[in-house]
């Protein structure tokens, strides 16, 4: 048998069982869709928490009470006591910022940290959800993830003097003042009401966040209205180029001492790198690819099966045509050959 004749012979098959073939494909269909789209979740969350984990910066590293890459390294290792100990931990005091500055020569820039979430409001417009409050001081640009757009960042003497100012990323901006320029409008954010003195230029959204979406206060000031902030205070240090091992010891040791830790003692804080986030990720998400990828082939696996099984119905429904062919002289290859063809053409 020719081939253009076994394809017209599938091609009418097909059509004489339209419904069913029309369920085959869109098994066929799910089953793909479901593997590419798996994979390229997979993809594109091990690429967007890669991302994450760059914007730490290749010369800036973090100190945190409670560090979540700990936690998470412990969860996965299954160590539940060693997790219930670092939450034992001491919280971080504002002071730790100066002693640094004086006993850390290699570090460039030194900012406290802490973060929560509050309702923001301008004139009767209150904002739909919580938005991100930062609270830090005038360092935090360095070697961070932000950049100022339009005006000016946090200065000295604003966290000196806890003065009631902040600025906001581009969400914020579009939400209350779109068309208009924000700075030096008043924006209430929780029970404080501050001046808006600078922007930020937009970053985009990642992984369900949206760092846009952000006002950042003097840490001074922040305090003042949430002491609870201080169990979540952590400190970012940008060491000076080439000495990033230098600013890391220096660190250590001066905190150690401010937290009167005895030399066999192990440190009850943690620094977190980028290296450390993106071992930490590869590990979530190798698993989540495996996970998910596996969901996938189970779904391809299940319509390749359908295929099959509309395959074997069609011959079985088929044997009477099969005989006849076979009684005027077709051969078994050319009769294989006519379901195969109509098999690989669904």
């Amino acid at each position: 048998m020719k081939l253009a004749s076994a394809i017209g012979i599938a091609v009418h098959g097909i059509n004489q069982n339209k419904l069913r073939g029309f369920l085959s494909i869109l098994g066929v269909i799910v089953g793909v869709v479901a593997v590419i789209g798996m994979g390229a979740l997979a993809a594109s969350m091990q690429e967007a928490l890669s991302k994450q984990a760059q914007q730490l910066g290749a010369n800036t590293f973090t100190i945190e009470r409670v560090s979540p890459v700990e936690m998470g390294m412990l969860w996965m290792g299954g160590n539940r006591q060693a997790m219930f100990e670092l939450f034992r931990r001491p919280r971080f005091d504002l002071s730790y910022v100066d002693e640094l500055r004086d006993n850390c020569p290699s570090a460039q820039s030194i900012a406290p940290m802490s973060k929560g979430t509050n309702r923001f409001r301008h004139r009767r417009k209150r904002s739909d959800e919580s938005i991100t409050v930062l609270a830090t001081n005038e360092d935090f640009l360095q070697g961070g993830v932000y950049e100022l757009g339009e005006g000016r960042f946090l200065m000295p003497n604003d966290v000196t003097s806890r003065r009631y100012v902040c600025v906001v990323g581009q969400e914020v901006v579009n939400e209350f003042f779109e068309g208009r320029n924000p700075i030096g409008e008043e924006i209430a954010i929780g029970p404080m009401s501050c001046k808006i003195v600078g922007t930020l230029k937009e970053v985009g959204a990642a992984l369900g966040e949206n760092p846009d979406n952000v006002a950042i206060v003097p840490i001074t000031t922040a305090l003042k209205h949430w002491p609870w902030m201080r169990w979540q205070m952590s400190i970012n240090i940008e060491a000076e180029p080439g000495k990033f091992e230098d600013a890391q010891d220096e660190a250590i040791t001066t905190l150690r001492r401010l937290r009167e830790l005895r030399p066999w003692e192990k440190n009850n804080f943690s620094i977190i790198t980028s290296e450390m986030m993106m071992e930490l990720f590869g590990k979530i998400t190798g698993a989540a690819s495996v996970v998910v990828l596996l969901i996938a082939g189970v779904s391809l696996v299940v319509a390749g099966i359908g295929i099959m099984n509309v395959m074997f119905v069609s011959v079985r429904e088929r044997t009477r045509e099969t005989g006849i062919r076979k009684a005027c002289g077709a051969s078994s290859n050319s009769i294989m050959m006519q379901f195969a063809i109509e098999a690989v053409m669904l």
